[in-house]
């Protein structure tokens, strides 16, 4: 695997395949402090901020494209954003999941290269703040990766939609 590439680098040229990015990327999520992820992303106020917090915090930041595309669809009438555009919008997605939570454990399996895009299989398993019923799901993420940085972000309830949604692409 390739070296760790530095923080929020986004001009990367001949970057690994897709598939060992997305795979980094996960492996990163699985193994930060969740509790340090969560607070870093509530104190920040857009991308610029969450990077210098995250730096400071010594958390790797994930390789986003400027104009990476948000899209999750797995949850049908779930609160929070289902498609934004921009890394600004990116932190406001994930300040929207991990806010809530005590935890957050992912599990990732399947993997798959088509293209530029990867398709993984997701179990997740949080735990929310204050006490509650623990939230388990199985999802899908889609991913399209171009130099290394990540351009699209999706989530949906199965493999198929995620597969026909990247063919609309």
């Amino acid at each position: 695997m390739e070296p760790v590439r530095p923080l929020g680098d986004t001009a990367r040229v001949g970057a690994a395949e897709p598939i060992a990015v997305i795979r980094e990327v996960n492996q990163t999520w699985k193994t930060r402090p969740f509790e340090t992820v969560r607070e870093a992303l509530l104190a920040s106020v857009d991308w610029d901020d969450a990077v210098a917090k995250f730096e400071a915090a010594g958390l790797p930041i994930d390789p986003i494209d400027p104009d990476v595309e948000v899209v999750v669809d797995a949850f049908p009438g779930a609160p929070g954003p289902i498609g934004m555009r921009g890394r600004d919008s990116w932190i406001r997605f994930w300040q929207e999941w991990a806010g809530p939570l005590d935890d957050l454990l992912l599990e990732d399996s399947n993997y798959e290269q088509i293209g530029d895009h990867v398709v993984v299989d997701i179990r997740i398993t949080a735990r929310p703040r204050g006490g509650g019923t623990p939230i388990e799901a199985s999802v899908v993420q889609l991913f399209a990766v171009r130099d290394g940085v990540i351009q699209l972000y999706a989530v949906y309830p199965n493999r198929d939609e995620a597969l026909a949604a990247m063919r609309a692409t």
